[in-house]
């Protein structure tokens, strides 16, 4: 074993800066593997305690490598005359922690969420057939990829699938799933442990594809991001395969940095367009398969035509009209789909759409729905016009694009510009907090 351990040695030469290698790696010395425990001598407790916090991992999986075992590892601290001491504190007795990587990861994944369970359409087969292609060559096409649409369009499912597929089909390669508000979290943690550089090899040294969800929620954070942005260099460098997820495209993305815009937007950027009635039809038809319920066309056409604005509410109206229907062992049909969604989901949801957030917001400053979405530029339409904006992102959480297309074909950064303008004056102004409240009370909202 004495052979293998000079070849983990050299693996981790490649993996760390010299500096390092030659400081906390190179004075380990060998002792032994017996019962796939790794025994290697060390100089002192502090030593031992820095390399489990810092390397541990490089070297697990350095012994992975090349001798294709799990182990886990303790130190020996070697006093002054040359015996060996077991170090028994917690901080020189390691033990493994559990599975791979990968075996995490897989447990953080939906179990559906995969290509065959995806429901295509014309809205979605471009995302579709980009994460099948960066799925089956990782890092050779499409790096970065970048996915981006409004709420429950099915960008979470798609990455999901890519993480699947690598998993079951190219199981040598090291799958790192999260959504940016993980990312966050654990950057802050390592930060306030002072375990840095471990997470960061954690990423950059054991990722061959790393997936982010949700990279909206970085916005602000500035030292995550640039935490991502090194991580993100790192790997496409050393061509890895990066793939993100947003609500909007990077440009659209408030309080984002530059560089890292830049970077997002290097890739392939796909955008999935909220789904057509018959999409709508046929998720809910897969997803009734998919889980044993005969499920009428009648009830699934009504239910699609029901909740246009949102696939979320759609799915959680047919889980009620399920349960009502196991529960009182009634069958599902289209009166009881109407019953249900009458007396729970349908008050709030026939509000909440973008022809009664217009109206609303037009009846409350005294213009016309068609005053807000024409092109006047006066004073007295284009307040009342960025609220209606700020509300339809806040309450229908439509993209930009969706949002500048009811306003006349609008681009995203009029958008962008009109909705920050009242997010920031909505604090400092109470008339424009309090018609935001009352236009919200009028609509059932609060």
């Amino acid at each position: 074993m004495t052979d293998v351990w000079q070849q983990v040695l050299e693996i981790l030469k490649q993996k760390v800066p010299m500096s390092q290698f030659e400081t906390w790696l190179r004075p380990i010395k060998f002792h032994k593997v017996q019962d796939g425990v790794l025994t290697l001598e060390v100089p002192d407790e502090f030593f031992a305690k820095w390399v489990k916090d810092n390397y541990l991992d490089l070297i697990k999986d350095a012994m992975w490598n090349t001798s294709r075992s799990h182990i886990s590892a303790r130190f020996l601290i070697s006093n002054h005359g040359g015996t060996y001491q077991e170090n028994d504190k917690p901080s020189g007795l390691v033990e493994e922690s559990g599975g791979s990587r990968t075996e995490e990861v897989r447990d953080s994944l939906i179990p559906w969420f995969t290509f065959e369970t995806f429901v295509t359409g014309p809205s979605n087969y471009v995302a579709y057939s980009a994460c099948q292609m960066v799925a089956s060559n990782p890092a050779k096409i499409y790096n970065p990829l970048f996915i981006y649409g409004s709420v429950g369009v099915g960008k979470t499912h798609l990455v999901q699938s890519i993480a699947h597929h690598v998993i079951e089909h190219i199981p040598q390669m090291k799958v790192v799933y999260m959504t940016a508000e993980q990312f966050v979290n654990e950057v802050m943690n390592a930060l306030k442990c002072e375990r840095l550089e471990a997470l960061r090899y954690s990423y950059r040294g054991r990722c061959d594809i790393l997936i982010v969800d949700d990279i909206q929620y970085l916005a602000g954070k500035d030292f995550a991001q640039e935490e991502l942005y090194h991580t993100f260099n790192y790997l496409f460098n050393a061509q890895k395969q990066i793939v993100l997820t947003g609500d909007e495209m990077p440009k659209a993305i408030p309080r984002l940095s530059e560089r890292l815009r830049s970077r997002f937007l290097s890739g392939l950027l796909v955008d999935i367009a909220p789904p057509d009635f018959e999409l709508r039809k046929n998720i809910l038809l897969a997803k009734a398969q998919r889980e044993g319920v005969t499920l009428p066309e009648d009830v699934a056409c009504f239910l699609a035509d029901r909740f246009a604005d949102s696939i979320r509410e759609m799915q959680g109206a047919y889980n009620r009209i399920v349960a009502h229907s196991l529960i009182r062992k009634i069958p599902l049909t289209y009166d009881l789909a109407v019953h249900v969604c009458d007396s729970i989901v349908a008050p709030r949801s026939q509000k909440i759409n973008k022809e009664n957030i217009l109206k609303a917001t037009a009846d409350y400053f005294k213009v016309e729905v068609s005053d807000l979405t024409s092109n006047k530029r006066n004073r007295g339409v284009s307040t009342p016009r960025h609220v209606a904006m700020y509300l339809l992102k806040k309450h229908l959480g439509l993209s930009l694009q969706a949002i500048g297309d009811i306003f006349g074909g609008r681009r995203h950064p009029t958008i962008l510009s009109g909705i920050k303008h009242i997010e920031e004056i909505k604090a400092r102004n109470p008339a424009i907090e309090r018609a935001i409240k009352d236009i919200e009370s009028e609509l059932g909202i609060v």
